[in-house]
């Protein structure tokens, strides 16, 4: 649920009206109308608390808030806290939630009795996975205004996301109490009941939020993934048809329509609805697997070869979309491919059970038999799961293996929940819910350099060391990664140029550096293993200036990531000063200089601007350390990411290092999705 907008009468008291609108499909957003009364004050400042409290966009209303703030106490306390929150609720809705937390912390100051300021910082908390302090700040809120509906259905969701399932429904419950027909509040507490596995129950509070609101196109694909779950396509079908009816941009109602039609025997209505998802969204990757797996299961490999790739090319960490085109590769007789796809899928997620049998059919044709069986044994001891091909698969596996003379297939043991092979998301999750657990940016490409043979300064040990340990496991997170270790000054520009050739078409880029770095003139510049650097002119020539490289990630539209652990003691940086003189060497600062990032770009250092960065005694330096311990955590967005390696780095260096980072992201990243 999202954070809610503080309202000021401006001219009289402190008030707000709620209200709860559907927030595209996914939660119920908490809009605080605004009422603005005349003020004996110029129509300008008029027009910026008006802007403030409900501009067109966001960087309307973050202007128009700063300037509210810029008249400081000539405004009230109430007018002051509430304008915090408005550009607070401004920099939640584009993902900036540090800056988000740091208004609302003002906010809270002025006026310990904002609940609105604490909801919405607990919201901002829940989104950086810091689930405790946003529980606090919740149950602040009701402390401070026990009648808080907003922040108490907030909470319950807040708790339904740890797990705690029960306290979620207690807490739905008593919202209840104050509104009983608030239909969003039934689907929370639906959801709620589909995680302690009681659909009965969701079913029935679906019922009652449709019979609420009969034109939530959410509420309805919600019950009919429990009805598709349960195997009922025929009442599926009904709640998608409907959804579609009050939606028809609901890409998802279309997609989940065609998956019923599918497991109903019904390929060609399911391609009619597929098709039409696709029209609607044409990066949604999930749409293309299952369209590419229908025209496998009809022999039309051509095209289904190309739906497989584009829904790859969207997200190359797509695992059943692996197996599926190394079932295709199969059946062109590609084992090559086919081997390597099917190990790729299983090494992403052993839990898809027909995998473990194609690739087995595959090995059983190079004439591996050993590891064929040992392939049709796993899967036979995999039984559960919802995948369209599983019982199909099973019976080949039961039959090759009877033939290899395997015996007995082994009892069916418990295996990790898998996902359907569709990559369908869990029952009950909501269209944009479902589309936000998987990446559909497009391919991932990274360059990663790692200076520390220096020729004319003392060597780095860490560098190289943090570059191929920060390499590998961006491999293993689907980068192809572009990487250079000890590079002249040559070598690392021929590096750069590489990886802006592999730029164009990138859904995600990132560029990691450890070595040496410097800024001058407010300047941030990457040192090769050879520079000199013995007089101001040889600094363009022998350096890289950070901008360039940043420039260049920015001429698309997409997600850039920088990390620097370029902040270390640099004697370059002092020999460079005193080739200067006096008067010129205050140009010259300590690490590197703050940078502003540009739309869809991370920026990240191994500590704050213009302090050093120690190397640490390891064979990691104690930033690199930190964010190879977190960046592997499924489900941990970026920006939630880096505040753990932040207080993991501030720990180790006993609070002499604090990593640094803006961001001017736009959405969501996730280095590993959930499974």
């Amino acid at each position: 649920m999202a954070p809610t907008v503080d309202r000021v009468f401006w001219a009289s008291t402190l008030g707000a009206a709620m209200m709860y609108n559907g927030f595209l499909g996914v939660c119920g957003v908490l809009l605080l109308g605004l009422a603005l009364a005349p003020l004996p004050a110029s129509a300008r400042q008029d027009r910026d608390k008006a802007a403030c409290a409900r501009g067109a966009t966001n960087e309307e209303r973050i202007a128009a808030c700063g300037r509210v703030l810029d008249r400081g106490e000539r405004e009230s306390r109430e007018e002051r806290s509430a304008a915090y929150v408005n550009r607070a609720f401004a920099y939640n809705n584009q993902h900036e939630y540090d800056l988000a937390i740091r208004d609302l912390d003002e906010a809270i100051t002025i006026n310990p009795r904002n609940s609105h300021a604490f909801n919405n910082r607990a919201w901002a908390f829940k989104q950086k996975g810091d689930y405790e302090r946003a529980l606090r700040d919740y149950g602040e809120a009701l402390r401070v205004e026990p009648k808080n509906n907003v922040a108490r259905v907030n909470l319950a969701d807040a708790f339904r996301d740890k797990g705690e399932y029960d306290q979620s429904i207690r807490i739905c419950e008593d919202a209840l109490q104050q509104e009983p027909t608030n239909a969003y509040i039934f689907s929370v507490r639906a959801r709620a009941y589909l995680g302690k596995g009681d659909r009965d129950r969701a079913v029935r509070d679906y019922d009652e939020a449709i019979r609420l609101n009969p034109k939530s196109d959410d509420f309805r694909t919600g019950r009919g993934d429990i009805f598709r779950e349960r195997g009922d396509n025929e009442r599926a079908v009904r709640d998608y048809d409907e959804a579609v009816r009050v939606n028809p941009k609901n890409w998802y109602a279309n997609y989940a329509r065609g998956l019923s039609d599918n497991d109903s025997g019904q390929a060609d209505r399911a391609l009619h609805d597929l098709d039409e998802a696709l029209r609607i969204n044409p990066r949604a990757a999930v749409a293309l697997n299952l369209r590419g797996l229908i025209y496998r299961l009809q022999d039309k490999l051509d095209p289904a070869m190309e739906d497989l790739n584009e829904a790859l090319r969207i997200n190359p960490q797509f695992a059943v979309a692996l197996a599926n085109r190394g079932d295709v590769w199969r059946r062109k007789g590609d084992v090559g491919r086919a081997l390597s796809d099917l190990n790729e899928a299983l090494r992403l997620d052993p839990s898809i059970t027909p995998a473990y049998v194609t690739r087995g059919l595959v090995l059983e044709k190079t004439g591996d038999t050993e590891r064929a069986r040992a392939d049709y044994q796993t899967a036979l001891s995999r039984t559960a799961g919802k995948f369209t091909t599983l019982k199909a698969a099973l019976d080949t596996a039961r039959e090759h293996l009877a033939a290899l003379g395997g015996g007995t297939a082994p009892p069916a043991a418990s295996a990790p929940p898998s996902r359907p092979a569709q990559a369908v998301p869990a029952p009950g999750a909501s269209p944009v819910a479902a589309a936000a657990t998987i990446d559909e940016r497009g391919p991932r490409v990274a360059l990663v350099i790692g200076n520390g043979a220096y020729a004319n300064v003392t060597a780095l040990a860490n560098p190289p060391n943090d570059a191929r340990d920060m390499a590998s496991t961006l491999r293993d997170l689907g980068f192809r990664v572009i990487e250079g270790y000890n590079l002249d000054g040559a070598k690392m520009r021929s590096k750069i140029a590489d990886f802006g050739a592999a730029m164009p078409g990138a859904g995600v880029t990132l560029f990691y550096y450890a070595g040496h770095g410097m800024q001058v003139a407010g300047k941030n510049y990457l040192v090769p293993v050879d520079a000199k650097l013995e007089h101001p002119s040889s600094l363009g020539l022998e350096a890289v200036e950070v901008s360039t490289v940043i420039s260049d990630m920015e001429s698309e539209k997409r997600i850039n990531l920088v990390f620097l652990d370029a902040c270390r003691d640099n004697p370059l940086s002092r020999s460079l000063a005193r080739s200067m003189g006096t008067t010129r060497s205050a140009s010259v600062g300590q690490g590197l200089a703050q940078l502003n990032a540009g739309i869809g770009t991370l920026i990240t250092f191994a500590t704050s601007p213009d302090t050093v960065a120690l190397d640490g005694t390891g064979k990691n330096s104690p930033f690199t350390t930190a964010l190879l311990k977190h960046i592997r955590t499924p489900g941990l967005e970026v920006r939630a990411m880096l505040t753990r390696v932040r207080a993991d780095v501030i720990r180790a260096t006993n609070e002499q290092q604090v990593p640094w980072d803006h961001s001017s992201l736009t959405g969501e990243f996730y280095f590993k999705p959930n499974s």
